[in-house]
């Protein structure tokens, strides 16, 4: 699911439109960044009304799940940074064939250790939200977070592409 959420936002960010020419004397690369941010912005107030929908919060709870929730949203997404740092350096280890069997049994475990800090997450942030949301929704919170991000990545399908055609489904 964590793949499909950068997936989604990386054929997103590309979707854009790059090649539009600069009309306003400013660098595409302001442009993009500013487009950008406009598209997370969206997509961030996408999920707070989706979560509030699906998890039915009142606003008393609202308060106190979302600084809960970006909170461990950071947590998910330093591991998740630390689980891409760790497969890439046991990729190219692996592929340029000059490192040992001791180094890469290392970057190995390093890897499977940043995949089980990440698993161990979850629960941990589960309790974290029971510790300011009734148990069925503090259980619900990451299916729901899947259900986002499949609803998102299901649209993101259906857009028509600069040729004018849907994407593959």
């Amino acid at each position: 699911m964590k793949k499909i959420f950068f997936l989604i936002l990386a054929m997103a960010f590309c979707s854009l439109g790059f090649a539009q020419d600069n009309q306003n004397g400013r660098s595409n690369k302001q442009d993009r960044k500013e487009k950008f941010e406009q598209m997370m912005a969206e997509i961030q107030s996408r999920k707070i009304a989706f979560f509030t929908k699906q998890l039915k919060l009142t606003s008393e709870e609202a308060k106190v799940f979302w600084p809960v929730y970006y909170k461990c949203d950071e947590e998910r997404n330093a591991a998740r940074k630390e689980i891409r740092k760790s497969a890439w350096a046991l990729h190219k280890a692996v592929k340029e064939g000059n490192a040992s069997d001791e180094e890469i049994k290392s970057l190995a475990d390093t890897y499977y250790e940043n995949l089980d800090r990440e698993s161990s997450l979850q629960k941990l942030h589960y309790y974290e939200y029971l510790k300011v949301l009734p148990i069925k929704k503090a259980a619900m919170v990451r299916m729901v977070e899947e259900r986002f991000m499949n609803e998102l990545l299901s649209q993101w399908r259906r857009q028509p592409r600069p040729n004018g055609k849907e994407q593959n489904k």
